[in-house]
């Protein structure tokens, strides 16, 4: 996933959840079907009463959910990822800071500010982390977990309460790097990179599927895996690396598999199963990462990680991609040497496409969108090096960018026609070493 597998760490063995008046649980959870004897959770939170800070951002955002009203602050959970290894400047961050899933106030001017009420240690590196709407009330965190190979799903109650312990189930290979929810919000899909760069059969590269219950527990319903890769960028491509599936629309889900520089259409059945309907290859060292559906027209846009472009498909009726334009994210005559691409959004009007991209360029490159959907160059501004994570926030009215390499988290503000400007604000205090992950609360 563009990092190495992260070092093992010491499993924590107690909840601890702190409040007004102290208290101190102590929990051991023998998971059967687990080759881990403990699965174990520590939860930092501080009550309403000694942080009102933080009531108030949970009432506002309550009270917005419920009403249907616009709010003009959002929560963002920040998970760390760990150093990139072509970061050679990274300095490793300390394991248990990096264990730490943490949350930040996001104002509607782009102001950032930690919530050190709302913190838990999830027990590994988070290197994905996905949010959905539980039909308890609440809502869910699921966390994609790399070195344990699993995923962890956490409860949050419907005034932002979170309902320790959690529950985990196995990825359904290794190294799980995405998930992400199909529109029902009956299914969780997820990516798993695999552990191997050799082209072996028991690498764990796979997408899986998983049934999400009303506690966001999830149950397994099947594991696809991948096999073979391009050998085109040997030392990144010389096996299957799935890096994603996004759902879409029509019961479909796009997988993109860097490491045999291929995009599989899989068919989600009723019963959540993930069944192959086609694939399509890409161009030879494209490094297919993250795909977007346009939000109303049959379009399908990926990036690719490797020769840092963006894919634009149109889908056929069942479900098959054709490719209809390549965009480069360099400026004309810029080289490429040095970089790579990571994340893609669209806008929710389809209007706009922003890619990041770590390295040399350390940029996030914005793309307009015609009428007929395919794109045009918009601009390329600064980002905080290593841009590895980003998430649109507030109704895609500002852009957060995560550097991954001195551990920042950066606003932009979305202007007319798509244009990114810089609303001044820059949080590094007290966020995770190193953060990547990003996924908002209560969209």
């Amino acid at each position: 996933p563009g990092s190495s597998p992260p070092a093992r760490t010491s499993y924590p063995q107690h909840l601890v959840v702190r409040s007004a008046a102290p208290v101190t649980m102590s929990l051991q959870l023998f998971r059967q079907s687990l080759p881990l004897a403990l699965l174990t959770l520590q939860v930092f939170f501080l009550s309403c009463r000694a942080n009102p800070s933080t009531a108030a951002l949970r009432g506002s955002i309550a009270q917005g959910a419920h009403s249907g009203a616009a709010v003009d602050s959002a929560v963002v959970l920040v998970g760390s990822v760990g150093c990139d290894p072509d970061d050679v400047g990274c300095t490793p961050g300390e394991p248990t800071a990096e264990r730490i899933l943490k949350a930040v106030e996001v104002r509607s001017g782009g102001e950032m500010a930690l919530l050190p009420g709302l913190a838990v240690d999830v027990g590994d590196l988070p290197l994905w982390v996905t949010t959905a709407n539980s039909s308890s009330g609440g809502e869910c965190i699921f966390v994609s977990r790399g070195e344990r190979n699993d995923l962890l799903a956490l409860l949050v109650g419907p005034n932002m309460q979170l309902q320790p312990p959690g529950s985990t189930v196995y990825s359904g290979g290794q190294i799980p790097v995405y998930s992400a929810v199909t529109g029902s919000g009956n299914f969780l899909l997820g990516a798993n990179y695999g552990a191997s760069n050799k082209d072996d059969s028991n690498d764990g590269a796979s997408v899986a599927s998983f049934g999400i219950e009303a506690d966001c527990h999830l149950r397994s319903i099947s594991s696809v895996a991948h096999h073979g890769g391009s050998q085109v960028v040997p030392w990144r491509q010389g096996a299957a690396h799935v890096h994603s599936i996004e759902p879409a629309r029509g019961g479909l889900a796009y997988a993109c598999d860097l490491g045999m520089d291929i995009v599989i259409t899989y068919a989600v059945a009723s019963g959540g199963a993930l069944e192959e309907r086609s694939r399509v290859q890409t161009a030879p060292g494209c490094g297919p990462r993250h795909a977007v559906q346009h939000p109303s027209d049959p379009l399908v846009y990926v990036v690719c990680e490797l020769s840092q472009d963006v894919l634009t498909y149109s889908q056929g009726g069942g479900g098959e991609l054709t490719l209809q334009q390549t965009s480069s994210l360099l400026p004309r005559g810029t080289t490429s040497g040095g970089s790579k691409a990571a994340e893609i959004v669209i806008l929710s009007d389809g209007s706009a496409i922003y890619v990041s991209n770590r390295g040399a360029r350390n940029t996030v490159t914005a793309f307009a969108l015609g009428a007929d959907g395919l794109l045009s160059w918009l601009q390329e501004v600064a980002a905080p090096a290593f841009p590895r994570g980003m998430t649109l926030a507030l109704g895609g009215s500002l852009l957060l960018v995560a550097g991954q390499s001195a551990s920042e988290l950066v606003s932009f503000r979305i202007g007319p026609g798509g244009q990114l400007e810089s609303t001044g604000h820059h949080l590094t205090e007290g966020l995770p070493p190193h953060p990547a992950a990003l996924a908002v609360l209560g969209r």
